[in-house]
């Protein structure tokens, strides 16, 4: 492993978001890693967005 990769992290999804998240990351031709790291950043630019506020 390169120092550019970061260490893996097992997550456990429920069901329901597992399936969801797998049917948003085929719509934008993303792998499942990449779709929940972009959920994630899009989650925490909101949260970033309304403590400006």
């Amino acid at each position: 492993m390169s120092a550019a990769q970061a260490k893996p992290y097992p997550v456990r999804l429920d069901p329901d978001l597992s399936q969801w998240v797998k049917a948003q990351a085929k719509a934008g031709d993303r792998s499942i890693n990449a779709q929940i790291n972009r959920l994630i950043r899009e989650s925490k630019e909101a949260a970033e967005t309304r403590n400006r506020k």
